[in-house]
């Protein structure tokens, strides 16, 4: 469960991506969903913070199964940004 202990160190900085979510249950959502709401709504240091936690390759491909649908819930210039980032640092 070392993964689980990542994202408890995790928390404190996403906990406001987070708002209507008990602070207690945020370790439990879905790695999904993480991944979303911090490369959409996240800054620079919680993007790290994830990086550290779940590996880039682990981002890159939640990103990219998340983005090959024909529903993608990420603003374009987001999908643009991660898919050139990940092109060059996955």
């Amino acid at each position: 469960m070392k993964q689980n202990a990542k994202i408890h160190d995790l928390t404190p900085m996403i906990k406001h991506l987070f708002w209507w979510v008990p602070e207690k249950e945020i370790a439990s959502l879905s790695h999904d969903a993480i991944v979303e709401s911090v490369l959409s709504n996240g800054n620079e240091d919680t993007v790290r913070q994830l990086f550290d936690c779940y590996g880039i390759e682990k981002v890159a491909e939640i990103f990219n199964r998340q983005t090959s649908g024909r529903r993608i819930n990420y603003r374009p210039r987001t999908v643009h940004f991660f898919r050139q980032y990940f092109h060059r640092h996955a």
